[in-house]
């Protein structure tokens, strides 16, 4: 069976490379804050070569570990299962899924996003949050990303990004809608854990 938690494309690892210790003022200098801040990890060259490959997904895994709302992302991943899980089973889900999402991205990031350059376009207000349209340029194309994300205290969090169209909460809750079906929620869980262990 295929890992649950593997990205739509490659290009979603530049998308989800979302993070930054400290929340800013507006959503969209929050979203540049977090991309500058990987960006940078990526391009120091005191950090660069195979040999610090650990060191700078560290640093970027903390990033995406404080700016991620993992509590809505898992619920909204599952969809209507999730109201049938009991509070055991919603924390356990909860952790094992920030647990992968967290490596599965830290390592794409790592293979893919390093000079890239970013334009930052129109910011509107998305329900009780805000939604940030930016447009990733390289070399022979453009991908459009955008980032949503809720209030948080006196910052905002991200809990989902679309890749030219595609919606990666959606993704997921595609994934997970078809095992739960066919095999049941324990079963998922279970191969979320199995993975979670294969890793650590």
């Amino acid at each position: 069976m295929k890992k649950l938690l593997s990205p739509i494309c490659p290009a979603l690892a530049i998308l989800c490379l979302l993070a930054s210790a400290a929340l800013a003022a507006t959503p969209t200098a929050y979203v540049k804050g977090i991309l500058d801040q990987v960006i940078t990890i990526q391009t120091d060259p005191a950090k660069s070569g195979p040999e610090h490959r650990k060191a700078r997904g560290q640093a970027i895994r903390e990033i995406i570990k404080n700016n991620f709302d993992f509590d809505l992302m898992a619920k909204n991943s599952l969809g209507s299962a999730y109201g049938g899980l009991s509070s055991g089973q919603r924390q356990e889900f909860v952790t094992t899924f920030s647990y992968l999402f967290q490596d599965s991205y830290t390592r794409l990031v790592l293979d893919f996003l390093k000079k890239e350059t970013i334009k930052y376009d129109q910011e509107r207000k998305e329900g009780a949050g805000a939604r940030v349209n930016t447009k990733l340029v390289r070399t022979n194309e453009t991908i459009p990303v955008d980032y949503l994300m809720r209030p948080k205290g006196d910052g905002w969090l991200l809990y989902d990004v679309i890749v030219d169209g595609v919606s990666i909460l959606d993704n997921y809750q595609r994934q997970f809608t078809q095992v739960i079906r066919t095999n049941g929620f324990d079963f998922l869980l279970k191969k979320m854990k199995t993975q979670k262990q294969a890793l650590q």
